[in-house]
Order: structure tokens, then sequence, then C-alpha cells
């Protein structure tokens, strides 16, 4: 679902592993469900375990979200899962 509860994802480009997990996400656009302000991360995402930190760029609300979570978004913004890169498509 594309609505992480603090975050509204709009785009996901990631690297999958072999099995189609993400191994890495390499950019997301969220809009912030607190300010309604919308982020674009590259650089600077913070990985942990199993997931990603997301961060508003406005407001500063925080969620850690796990990456099969977001795999789950990828699938329901129609971009597929089994291609490794998401955005552009």
């Amino acid at each position: 679902m594309p609505d992480t509860g603090h975050f509204y994802v709009l785009a996901l480009d990631y690297t999958a592993d072999e099995q189609g997990r993400i191994k890495n996400v390499n950019t997301i656009t969220v809009r912030c469900n607190h300010c309604r302000h919308v982020s674009r991360a590259e650089a600077g995402l913070e990985p942990i375990s199993g997931g990603t930190l997301l961060t508003c760029g406005k407001c500063g609300a925080r969620q850690a979200v796990s990456n099969a979570r977001l795999v789950e978004c990828d699938h329901i913004l129609g971009r597929g899962g089994d291609a490794p890169s998401a955005i552009g498509r």
C-alpha cells in the first residue's frame, strides 16, 4: 500500500536482489501526511537493516519503513515488481 502511515509513496526506484526483494532504495518521492510537503530523496537516504528511513524535507517527520512494504507500494503504483527500476518505465 502506498500509504505508510506518515508518508504516501508517489514514486520509487530501487535495486532488487535475485529474489526481487529491495536491496537498495535509489530514489523515492513521498508526500508527508502531516504537512503535505512532497520530498524526493536520492542521496542521503538512510538505509536500516531490512528497510529505509524516510524523512520529510519540510517538517522533519520520520518513519522507518520495511523494504518489503516498499515493494508492495511499487506493485500498487502499477509499475510492476520484476524489473529493478520503477521510475521512468
